[in-house]
């Protein structure tokens, strides 16, 4: 494969990926009022809310597996097309269950990040597999940082204008995947096993995932440490406005520095620190690290101590996410890639979707620094549980525990 080709390929993706997380940017921060428009509470958007995530969830595995069996382009164009339908019927909503209807299907095409995951695996190699996750991840933040921004100017016009504009930049990542994504996967050549399999996915699938020695030790990792930052995300605006007094304005800055951060050391950084440690002890490492920038941020006592900490969150919860990505994917057979990857998106949501609860919960009943406290425990016991189980992948694929007969799938 000529490196142009890769390369251009992986530019496509990540431009999808951009305009599909800029159009959920755009409307996650105006949700809330969009729901009181229509005279509901916070129960109400709180449901609503966990609509999307639960979908998403239970998509994301069913979209991977189904690129592994059809191709990724044409789970990526479909996808991609709901997503736009469903900011579509989120703009001409006048009504709850509209709302509802349009946040389900933004959660069933929201699992396709698992799909793009597995194109990138697909045209990469094991050596520069994570980098290309790292560009992934860069779209991811990107998206985010700029989209409730663009969100927030164009409220003003109405909140359907930015349903209306997320659907149209939705709609330009599917013209991008139509013209210029081919497929990744060579069809003719899938095994007889994705071929034979009747039932996309189902819950065994997981829980043979879970209870593999290698497999189900990195989903536990994702898994632990996306918890941990969402007891973070769920409680910060509500521990600096109680501790340092900051507003709504200055949280979402610190946020955005926090995504922008993050998307430099991804783009600019992360290939030359893949050349000086080993992946598993980069993984092992940021797990830490993350832990002592949460405590940091408990022990913070004056701004430029809380900047430090968010500096250092940022860099090593970027390292940790794209790493346990690109790394999770050199242990799977090629027919696997998606559906390894639908499963690791769907642990990584049930920790999005009860981090910010729990985490909320402890700040209210244990005190304003409690939700820092077990973050920073979840994290320093999971790293000392990495550093004496995660091994180099030469020494799986030695041992024969990352043979895909081994995976149990």
């Amino acid at each position: 494969m000529k490196k142009e080709t890769m390369d251009k390929r992986i530019w496509v993706i990540f431009l999808i990926i951009f305009v599909n997380l800029l159009g959920f940017g755009i409307i996650v921060p105006l949700l809330p009022y969009y729901v009181e428009s229509f005279g509901a509470g916070p129960i109400m958007i709180g449901l609503i809310t966990a609509a999307y995530s639960l979908f998403q969830i239970l998509s994301a595995p069913v979209l991977g597996e189904l690129s592994d069996k059809f191709g990724r382009r044409p789970v990526l164009l479909i996808s991609i097309f709901g997503t736009t339908i469903s900011f579509l019927l989120l703009g001409v909503a006048h009504s709850l269950p509209l709302l509802f209807l349009s946040r389900i299907l933004d959660g069933i095409t929201g699992g396709n990040i698992s799909t793009a995951q597995a194109y990138i695996a697909d045209i990469t190699t094991k050596e520069n597999r994570t980098q290309g996750m790292g560009m992934m991840m860069a779209a991811f933040s990107l998206g985010m940082v700029l989209g409730p921004a663009l969100g927030g100017f164009l409220s003003v016009y109405g909140y359907a204008v930015p349903a209306f504009v997320a659907a149209a930049v939705a709609m330009i990542a599917t013209v991008c995947t139509y013209f210029f994504l081919p497929e990744s996967r060579h069809l003719a050549t899938l095994s007889q096993k994705i071929l034979k399999k009747k039932r996309v996915f189902n819950i065994r699938d997981f829980w043979n995932a879970l209870i593999h020695p290698e497999i189900g030790l990195l989903l536990s990792i994702s898994f632990m440490t996306m918890f941990a930052f969402a007891l973070m995300q769920g409680t910060f605006a509500l521990y600096a406005k109680h501790t340092f007094h900051l507003g709504a304005q200055t949280n979402g800055l610190i946020f955005a520095y926090l995504g922008l951060v993050g998307i430099i050391f991804q783009i600019f950084l992360l290939k030359k620190i893949l050349q000086l440690m080993p992946e598993h002890q980069l993984i092992n490492l940021s797990t830490l690290l993350m832990a002592v920038s949460l405590g940091l941020i408990v022990m913070s006592s004056n701004l430029v101590i809380l900047l430090i900490a968010i500096t250092l969150l940022a860099l090593t919860s970027s390292i940790s996410r794209t790493v346990i990505i690109g790394y999770l994917s050199k242990r799977v057979p090629d027919d696997e890639q998606g559906n390894i990857a639908g499963m690791n998106q769907s642990v990584n949501s049930v920790a999005r979707l009860f981090g910010p609860l729990l985490g909320t919960i402890f700040y209210s009943q244990l005190g304003t620094k409690s939700p820092y406290i077990v973050a920073t425990a979840i994290l320093f016991l999971t790293a000392v549980y990495g550093f004496n189980k995660l091994r180099p992948v030469s020494e799986v694929i030695k041992s024969g525990r990352s043979n895909p007969k081994n995976l149990l799938l």
